[in-house]
């Protein structure tokens, strides 16, 4: 196996353990405030994916990201960083949709590397420069992360959190 595929196979790996632990809920337990300073699913979600959106789309092909033009329509903040202090509900359905936009694009981009591209430097903006290689296993690795805060509140709410 080269290189790019291994990271094609994570990349899509990440997007399905997502995909999972978005599954099983409705929307009061998507938008759930746990007690304390953790996260709602909902913003995690938000989070996980505009933070996909950031590192693959913007900083790693140069493109535009994904994520302003669909808050716009949706009534959520243009600034993804702005999900936090959020206060409306963040809708279920909305967020998949722009989840299934994401990984398409995603993947679309992923499938365009080649081993050698894994070694271009990119400003990543919050870690200086890194090569392409470091920035997709920030990605995977951050998802994974809010994924499991994600099955965490599930299961404090009595949801199974991962189905496995």
């Amino acid at each position: 196996m080269n290189a790019a595929t291994y990271v094609k196979d994570q990349l899509e790996s990440v997007f399905n353990l997502l995909n999972m632990c978005v599954g099983g809920m409705d929307e009061e337990q998507y938008n759930w405030q746990p007690p304390g300073c953790a996260n709602s699913p909902a913003k995690s979600h938000v989070h996980a994916l505009t933070a996909l959106d950031f590192f693959v789309l913007r900083a790693a092909r140069r493109g535009d990201m994904l994520w302003p033009a669909f808050a716009a329509d949706h009534g959520l903040p243009r600034k993804a960083q702005e999900i936090w202090a959020h206060e409306g509900a963040i809708p279920l359905p909305a967020l998949k949709e722009f989840g299934q936009l994401a990984q398409k694009a995603a993947m679309e981009y992923i499938a365009t590397i080649k081993d050698d591209d894994l070694d271009r430097v990119i400003d990543t903006q919050f870690f200086g420069e890194q090569s392409l290689a470091f920035l997709l296993q920030l990605a995977t690795t951050h998802t994974v992360a809010h994924a499991g805060d994600m099955a965490a509140i599930k299961g404090v709410q009595g949801v199974k959190g991962l189905p496995f």
